[in-house]
């Protein structure tokens, strides 16, 4: 993978992150604030605090995906910033292999954790290509940044 090409999906990912964060982030609270009210308007308290943990899960998932698109993109414009996107790269890694696992765990089904899983992946090699190549421009045959 080459450091133009990296720095296109980090731009592209990146802005999809922010979006996908935003998105979630709402989506988390809505489900929070809604498992509240479950929980005080019935006498199904565990159904309410399952939503409320279940929304408390989005929005944690939400803030790290947004910051890592807010890198992402700020490392595509300056290849010297890789530092705090592939940090993310490796938490978002870390999170859908553990999204993963609790799917294949609960018996559920894999299609929603393998893309956001292998988009994971993609971000963490564009991120690890430009870190190499910032850190050691002359064997990476790029420019110095």
């Amino acid at each position: 993978m080459t450091v133009e090409s990296s720095n296109k999906i980090l731009k592209v990912f990146g802005i999809l992150g922010i979006i996908g964060g935003i998105l979630s982030i709402i989506m988390g609270l809505i489900a929070t604030f809604g498992g509240a009210a479950v929980t005080t308007a019935t006498e199904s308290e565990e159904m309410g605090v399952l939503v409320v943990l279940v929304g408390i899960i989005m929005v944690i998932s939400g803030i790290v995906s947004l910051i890592q698109g807010i890198f992402s993109v700020r490392a595509a414009k300056d290849n010297s910033k890789i530092g705090p996107a592939w940090l993310f790269a490796i938490i978002s890694l870390v999170m859908g292999v553990i999204s993963l696992g609790t799917t294949l765990a609960n018996g559920g089904s894999i299609a929603s954790s393998i893309p956001s899983l292998l988009i994971s992946i993609l971000i963490f090699m564009a991120a690890n290509t430009i870190k190499k190549a910032v850190k050691n421009p002359i064997i990476n045959n790029t420019p110095e940044v």
